[in-house]
């Protein structure tokens, strides 16, 4: 998914960003980081339209995730601002997906940022949007079903090499039951059924293997 991300940005986005025009790699680097804290500012700009707001959230997950380890901590210094968006009663299923897509480019193989998250009680969050069909008996929408497929997707991020966390979720009594019913849903287009992988990360499932 990020790879198809991230060939776009470079196909389509690289060069508005980055004119070719001589510029050192400190000077790109620069730049690079200051995309970074424009898009932090009008993130937490509460004059300016939420529409825009989100929009800056994509663009600071493009940017942490293409721009390698520092401009992901770099990135970092907004996760407590994402989190808020999401706090925020208007906004929508889709809006929501765009900030989970934003923190996952940020906290993707980056521990800091994963540590910050799990100190702003992000997991509490993201568990709550699986366990919305316990408080909420209506079909799942399109945007629903998407929100928990990148929910599921960013607490693999966040799981990964990550014990202390793999123990908390495991104290989440109805977390199983939730994923069991995702991960039979259809995740075409995904490279993996994250619901799965987590059920195996958990230690609720064991990957078949051939005897």
């Amino acid at each position: 998914m990020f790879q198809k991300i991230a060939a776009f940005y470079e196909n389509h986005i690289k060069h508005l960003l980055f004119p070719k025009d001589d510029l050192s790699d400190l000077a790109a680097d620069n730049l690079h980081v200051r995309k970074i804290t424009r898009a932090g500012k009008d993130i937490r700009n509460k004059c300016i339209p939420l529409k825009k707001r989100v929009q800056a959230a994509s663009h600071l997950g493009l940017l942490a995730y293409t721009g390698g380890s520092g401009e992901a901590s770099q990135a970092g210094h907004y996760v407590g601002d994402l989190i808020n968006l999401l706090l925020i009663p208007d906004l929508s299923d889709h809006e929501k997906v765009t900030v989970l897509q934003s923190l996952s480019g940020i906290c993707y193989g980056n521990s800091n940022t994963q540590k910050q998250a799990k100190e702003l009680n992000l997991y509490g969050l993201l568990l709550s949007y699986l366990h919305t069909k316990e408080v909420n008996p209506l079909p799942d929408s399109h945007e629903s079903i998407k929100l928990k497929f990148w929910t599921c997707y960013l607490l693999n991020i966040l799981c990964c090499n990550n014990i202390p966390v793999i123990k908390m979720l495991n104290h989440d009594e109805s977390l199983q039951r939730n994923l069991e019913i995702l991960a039979h849903k259809g995740w075409y287009g995904w490279p993996n059924n994250y619901a799965q992988v987590l059920l195996y990360l958990l230690g609720y499932h064991f990957p078949k293997t051939d005897l």
